[in-house]
C-alpha cells in the first residue's frame, strides 16, 4: 500500500490536509502528517525528525509520496530522506505538488492502486482542472500530462446523443464509471470550449454544459486508460444509459408563450398531467440563516463540516431508497447524483481551503462554495442544466441545516390546496402528501426539473414557468390547474368549474376504480386467488403497504439498516427493526432478504475491492458467505424477530445448490446458539431464494428440493440472461423483459417450483407492468411482489383476466421469436381491458 506524508509549517494545516485526503482514500491509503516545529514557543516551522517519523509510520516497499508546502519544508523533507538510509530512499519520492490539490489527487489515485510514479505525476498536475476552469494562463501543466512511465495520453472525441444532454443522472453514472478504472480521466466540451473537468467530479462534469450534439473530448492516462476510454465512449455514444421514450413526451412539448397576468388565466409550461381545483396556498420556504457564532479552529470547523456532510449523506441515501422503492430507479437517480455532489473532492477541497486560509466558519465556507457552483449552473446556456441549480441548493441546504440546527420551514397544509411557489426542491416535493397538495403552480422551473419529475411520478399536476403573476394572487384564491395544457384558471366561473371538474373526475376515474378495490384479495375474473405482496425498505413503508392493499411483504430490503453508516448495525438493532415490521403486519407474511450488496451498492466497512465487472463479482450471498461475522449476526436477528411472527428468510443471488446448503448450515448453527442462550426464535424458518441468474434457472429443479420457495428477481435475471446492461441504451433494447429467452426462463422456474410443490413469486419491475399481467398469469404465477403504490393497479389488471384467457395469451407469446412480436401480441390483447375513461381537456 502506497503511503502519503504531508509536510507543512502548520500542524493544523497538515492535519487538515491529511483528513481531507483520508476522506478521498476511504481507508485504502496510509497517510501521516508532519506539521509544525517541536518548539512550543515557535510552533510554526518544520522538523526533519518529525518528517522521518511520519515516513516510517506509513512506509512500505510500494513507496511513499511526500508533499511539502514551502521553504524549509522542502529542506526538512530532503534531510529526512538522507536520514532514512539508502535501502529505503529509493522507495520514497518528494513531490513538488500543490499541497491541498496534490494530496487529494494523490490519495484518490493511490486508493485505486496506482504506482508511485503515476501518483506523483497526478499530484503535480492537480491544478490543471482549476486553471482550465478559471481561464488562468501560465505554464501550469495540462490535465493528463504525466511522466513517460505512466504511458501515453489517450483521447477521443465523442458526440453526445441523448436528448437532455449530460444532466445530473447521466453525469452521476459517468462519474461512477470513471472511478472504476485506474486512469486519470478528464472531459472537455469541445463544442463550447469548456473544461476540461475531472471525470470523477460530478460538479465539474455538470459545469461543462454539454448538450445533445456537443462533442466531448475525453482524455485518459494510466494503467487502464484504454479500457476507461472504451467504456466511457460506449456509455456516451449509447445515450448515457437513457432510453428515448416513444411517442409524445410531455418534456418534449414546447411551452406556450407566457401570457400576461390577466383576470382569469395564466399560461405556463405543461409539466405534469392532471387537473386540480382548490384554494391557493403560497409556499415560501425559509432560507437557512447564518447566525453569528464563535469560530473554532480550522480543524474543528472541518470536523463540524464533515459531520454535517455525513448526516446529509444519510438523509440523501434515505431519499434515494424511498424514491427507488416508490417511484422507480429513474427518479431515484436524482438523489444518487446529489449523493455524489456531497462527496465531490473538488467541492470539499475548496471548502477546506477556505477554512484554513480565510479562517471562516464551516457554514460560511460551505455556503460560499455551493453558491458559486449553483451560479455557474444557472449561467449555462442550456434549457435543462440551469434547473440543476435547484438540486445543488437542495442538497447544500441539508448540510447547512445540520450545521445551524435549523429545520425546513415548509407550511403545514390544513386542507387540500393548490400550492404556489417560485420553485421547489426534490426533497420538498417528496414530503408532500398528494391528498393535500392537489397541484403545483411554479413561477420558474421546467418540465425537466427534478422536483417536477418527482411530482409527476407521484401523480401531482404541475404547471411550471408561470412567472410572477401567480405570486400576485391573494392567498385563498380558487384556481384550477391543467397540467396537460399548462393553464391556470383564476377564480373560474361556475360553468368553467363544472367543465373542469368533469375532466378531473374522468382523469381520476381510472385511478379511483383500482384504489377502491385495493383492500380486496386479488383474483382473476374466474376466481383464482392471486397473492399480491409489497417490496419495502423500512418500517414506515410497512404501514403504507397495508394501506395500499398488500397481503404481506414479499421482499424486505434490509440494506436500509446498513447504508449510510460507518459500521454494521448490531444484532439488537436489527432485531428491533425486523420485529417492528413483522408486528405491524400482524399475521401476514414477511420475507426478509439478507443483505444484498456488491454490484452498484457498497459499504465502507465491507471491503469488496476493485472489480472489472462488479455485477459479475462479489455480491449478494457471495459477500455474506465471505463475511460470516455479518451474516451470522443478521441470521440470528431474523430468527429472533420471527419468534412470534410469520417471518421468512430470502437469499439473494443464489447460483448453486452448495450456496444454499452452506447457508442452511449457518442457519442451523445460529438456531443452536440461540437455543443454548435461551432466546426465543423461529424454529424451522422457511428459507427461500432469489432466482436472478441463469445458473439458478438451469438447476431450479435441484434448488427446489432444498428451498421453501422461489422469488424471481426479474430485473437482474433479464440482464444476466441477455448479457445486457439495462442502463446502457446501446444494448437496452436487448434487455427487454419480453424477450422469448427471458419468458422461457420464467416458465422453467415456475414449472420447477410447481413440480416440487413450492411457491413461486416474481418481485421485479415486470410484476407491476399491466402489459405483462396476462402473460405471467398464463405462465402459472400466483404471487406478485411490487412497490406498494402500484398494488391497486396490479389488482385491477389481474381482475381483467380469466385463467384460460391468460393461458392462451401466454401460449401464443411463448411461440414468438422476438420481444417486439410478444409486445404487439400483448398490446392487442390488453388494449381496452385496462383503458379507463379518457378525459378531454
Amino acid at each position: 500500500m502506497i503511503g502519503l506524508v504531508i509536510v507543512s509549517h502548520s500542524a493544523k494545516l497538515a492535519e487538515g490536509v491529511c483528513d481531507l485526503a483520508r476522506q478521498v482514500a476511504q481507508g485504502k491509503v496510509r497517510i501521516a502528517a508532519a506539521g509544525g516545529a517541536a518548539d512550543p514557543e515557535n510552533p510554526i516551522g518544520t522538523d526533519a525528525f518529525q518528517v522521518l517519523q511520519a515516513i516510517d509510520s506509513v512506509y512500505s516497499e510500494e513507496g511513499v509520496l511526500v508533499l511539502m508546502d514551502l521553504g524549509s519544508a522542502v529542506l526538512s523533507a530532503e534531510t529526512a530522506l538522507e536520514l532514512l538510509g539508502e535501502a529505503r530512499q529509493s522507495h520514497v519520492q518528494l513531490c513538488a505538488a500543490p499541497l491541498v490539490e496534490g494530496a487529494v489527487a494523490a490519495a484518490s489515485l493511490a486508493s485505486a492502486g496506482a504506482s508511485l510514479a503515476e501518483i506523483a505525476t497526478e499530484a503535480r498536475n492537480a491544478l490543471a482542472g482549476k486553471v482550465a476552469q478559471l481561464g488562468t494562463s501560465g505554464a501550469t501543466p495540462q490535465a493528463g500530462a504525466a511522466a513517460e512511465d505512466t504511458g501515453p495520453l489517450e483521447e477521443l472525441l465523442v458526440k453526445l446523443p441523448n436528448r437532455l444532454g449530460l444532466h445530473a443522472r447521466p453525469a452521476a453514472q459517468l462519474v461512477r464509471l470513471t472511478r472504476r478504472y485506474r486512469a486519470r480521466v478528464t472531459v472537455a466540451n469541445a463544442t463550447q470550449r469548456t473544461g476540461p473537468a475531472a471525470g470523477d467530479s460530478i460538479n465539474g462534469v455538470l459545469s461543462l454544459g454539454a448538450r445533445r450534439g456537443h462533442e466531448l473530448r475525453v482524455c485518459a492516462r494510466g494503467p487502464e486508460a484504454h479500457d476507461a476510454l472504451t467504456a466511457l465512449a460506449d456509455f456516451i455514444e449509447s445515450g448515457c444509459g437513457e432510453k428515448e421514450k416513444p411517442g409524445k413526451d410531455i418534456q418534449d412539448r414546447l411551452p406556450p408563450p407566457l401570457a400576461s397576468p390577466s383576470q382569469h388565466l395564466l399560461s405556463g409550461i405543461p409539466a405534469s398531467a392532471g387537473i386540480a381545483i382548490g384554494p391557493l396556498v403560497k409556499l415560501r420556504p425559509a432560507a437557512v440563516e447564518l447566525t453569528p457564532r464563535a469560530i473554532g479552529s480550522p480543524e474543528a470547523e472541518r470536523q463540524r463540516l464533515m459531520a454535517a456532510i455525513g448526516g446529509a449523506q444519510e438523509e440523501t441515501r434515505a431519499l434515494y431508497e424511498w424514491s427507488n422503492a416508490h417511484l422507480g430507479a429513474d427518479e431515484a437517480g436524482i438523489f444518487d447524483a446529489q449523493s455524489l455532489f456531497l462527496e465531490d473532492p473538488e467541492l470539499i477541497g475548496g471548502v477546506t481551503r477556505m477554512l484554513v486560509e480565510d479562517g471562516v466558519g464551516a457554514e460560511s465556507a460551505w455556503e460560499a462554495e455551493t453558491s458559486k457552483l449553483s451560479d455557474r449552473l444557472k449561467a449555462l446556456d442550456d434549457p435543462y442544466l440551469p434547473a440543476r441549480a435547484a438540486d445543488v441548493t437542495d442538497v447544500a441546504a441539508r448540510v447547512l441545516r445540520r450545521l445551524t440546527g435549523q429545520v425546513s420551514g415548509l407550511r403545514i397544509l390544513w386542507e387540500p390546496s393548490i400550492l404556489a411557489a417560485r420553485d421547489l426542491t426534490p426533497s420538498e416535493v417528496r414530503d408532500f402528501d398528494p391528498a393535500m397538495a392537489l397541484g403545483l403552480c411554479l413561477e420558474t422551473g421546467s418540465a425537466s426539473a427534478h422536483s417536477v419529475i418527482l411530482a409527476r411520478a407521484r401523480g401531482i399536476p404541475v404547471v411550471a414557468g408561470l412567472g410572477p403573476g401567480i405570486s400576485a394572487l391573494a392567498e385563498g384564491t380558487i384556481v384550477a390547474v391543467d397540467g396537460e395544457q399548462g393553464t391556470v384558471w383564476i377564480s373560474p366561473d361556475a360553468g368553467r368549474v363544472q367543465a373542469l371538474e368533469g375532466c378531473r373526475q374522468a382523469w381520476l376515474a381510472a385511478r379511483g376504480a383500482a384504489e377502491m378495490e385495493r383492500l380486496r384479495p386479488a383474483a382473476t375474473r374466474d376466481g383464482r386467488r392471486i397473492r399480491v405482496l409489497a417490496n419495502i425498505s423500512g418500517v414506515a413503508e410497512a404501514a403504507e403497504a397495508l394501506a395500499c392493499g398488500a397481503e404481506g411483504v414479499g421482499v424486505l430490503r434490509t440494506e436500509f439498516l446498513f447504508l449510510g453508516r460507518t459500521a454494521a448495525p448490531g444484532e439488537e438493532e436489527q432485531v428491533a427493526a425486523y420485529r417492528a415490521i413483522a408486528e405491524s403486519l400482524g399475521e401476514r407474511q414477511l420475507s426478509v432478504r439478507t443483505l444484498d450488496i456488491g454490484g452498484d451498492k457498497s459499504l465502507p466497512y465491507v471491503e469488496i475491492g476493485e472489480e472489472a465487472n462488479p455485477f459479475l463479482g462479489w455480491r449478494g450471498i457471495r459477500v455474506m458467505l465471505g463475511r460470516r461475522d455479518l451474516f451470522r449476526t443478521q441470521l440470528r436477528a431474523i430468527l429472533r424477530a420471527g419468534a412470534a411472527q410469520a417471518v421468512e428468510l430470502l437469499l439473494p443471488m443464489i447460483a448453486a445448490v452448495d450456496e444454499l446448503r452452506e447457508t442452511k448450515a449457518m442457519v442451523g448453527e445460529a438456531e443452536a446458539e440461540l437455543e443454548r442462550e435461551g432466546l426465543p426464535f423461529r424454529k424451522n424458518i422457511r428459507i427461500g431464494i432469489m432466482i436472478e441468474v441463469p445458473a439458478a434457472v438451469a438447476v431450479a429443479d435441484q434448488l427446489a428440493q432444498e428451498a421453501s420457495f422461489f422469488s424471481i428477481g426479474s430485473n437482474d435475471l433479464i440482464q444476466y440472461v441477455m448479457a445486457a446492461d439495462r442502463t446502457n441504451s446501446r444494448v437496452a433494447p436487448i434487455a427487454d423483459p419480453f424477450q422469448p429467452a427471458v419468458l422461457r426462463m420464467i416458465r422453467q422456474t415456475i414449472e420447477a417450483g410447481r413440480a416440487a410443490g413450492i411457491g413461486v413469486a416474481l418481485c421485479g419491475e415486470l410484476a407491476a407492468d399491466p402489459l405483462a399481467t396476462p402473460l405471467l398469469l398464463g405462465l402459472g404465477l400466483e404471487e406478485f411482489s411490487v412497490s406498494a403504490p402500484l398494488i391497486p393497479e396490479l389488482k385491477r389488471a389481474i381482475s381483467c383476466w380469466s385463467v384460460p384467457e391468460a393461458e392462451s395469451v401466454a401460449h401464443e407469446a411463448l411461440a414468438m421469436d422476438s420481444s417486439q412480436a410478444v409486445k404487439r401480441l400483448l398490446l392487442g390483447a390488453v388494449g381496452a381491458r385496462l383503458r379507463g375513461p379518457s378525459p378531454e381537456p
